[in-house]
């Protein structure tokens, strides 16, 4: 997966004037998979990109007052892209851990207003010393809550972790677990099929547990390494 967030000025709304907002968007372009024609958009990236985004919102990773410019006046619209370049099983945990590493490393930037209302950024100690900043320093989001998700294949009696998209292509069905940063639940999803019992159901959770501390470790490394490359 490849995640990337760009950030533009808008204008908040009424009932959420001190709030920004934020739009994600999952795509599947025709290399990641034999499957996906050119022109002919992937069913499943629209339910993803939806599922995406209610998962950031509901798991409270993000706080949206920290998106706010100018109460009431001005207030970041974050957009959130995330591309699928290999799509072999497990594609929303793939895509919910990317789009948590991009939050993760997002800097607000520095940005002032002008005499005529617009918002415009300002780079360099120049910048700094000639504009009145909205914003003293750049800034990265407080991420709390951080949700990481499970897929289990569900067939006859067994329970497979993670399954590719060969295993996903003959199995009966399949449930998400979301878990947050304390394991707390934040989501169980299951697309259809036979009823599942309770004992799978916490088999499955159990299994997203040990899966969530492995990647919380794996993301934390990865996001102190990017900030050391940047800091060289």
């Amino acid at each position: 997966m490849l995640a990337s967030i760009k950030l533009e000025v808008m204008s908040p709304s009424g009932e959420a004037p001190d709030e920004g907002s934020i739009a994600v968007e999952f795509h599947m372009p025709p290399i990641c998979s034999p499957l996906v024609r050119p022109g002919r958009p992937a069913e499943v990236a629209p339910v993803i990109s939806k599922n995406l985004e209610d998962i950031l919102m509901r798991s409270g990773m993000l706080n949206l007052k920290e998106l706010c410019l100018i109460s009431g006046k001005a207030s970041w619209l974050a957009y959130l892209d995330v591309y699928c370049l290999n799509a072999d099983g497990s594609l929303f945990d793939a895509a919910l851990i990317s789009a948590v590493a991009a939050f993760t490393h997002l800097e607000i930037p520095l940005v002032s207003v002008g005499d005529d209302g617009r918002v415009f950024t300002v780079g360099g100690n120049e910048g700094k010393a000639k504009y009145e900043l909205v914003n003293r320093e750049k800034r990265k989001l407080t991420i709390t809550n951080v949700p990481f998700s499970l897929t289990c294949a569900l067939h006859k009696d067994n329970v497979l972790a993670d399954p590719t998209a060969e295993e996903e292509s003959i199995i009966e069905t399949s449930v998400t677990i979301v878990l947050d940063s304390s394991d707390q639940i934040v989501s169980i999803q299951k697309p259809g099929g036979a009823v599942t019992s309770m004992t799978t159901i916490k088999e499955c959770i159990s299994l997203a547990k040990d899966r969530r501390r492995k990647l919380r470790e794996i993301l934390m490394d990865n996001v102190e390494a990017m900030e050391v490359d940047q800091t060289d």
